[in-house]
């Protein structure tokens, strides 16, 4: 989190910029008050990012059979 007056905001204004799209919070001060606060856009839900699928060695019908030797001592 990053804290800085209006003046010094408005003169780097694309620079904190640049460092709120990295993930930095900046908070801005008029006379040593707090009065806005700069915050990053909210990511995508990382479930939407993921690019691996579920893959099997089996079918789908293999996969749902009992093994019978597990089976034996219930049956």
């Amino acid at each position: 989190m990053i804290t800085v007056s209006a003046t010094k905001f408005r003169k780097h204004l694309f620079e904190y910029l640049d460092k709120a799209a990295a993930g930095e919070t900046i908070i801005i001060q008029r006379n040593n008050k707090n009065v806005a606060c700069l915050v990053p856009e909210a990511k995508a839900n990382w479930r939407d990012s993921m690019k691996q699928t579920l893959e099997t060695n089996v079918t789908p019908e293999e996969l749902m059979q009992p093994l019978a030797d597990i089976w034996e001592e219930y049956v």
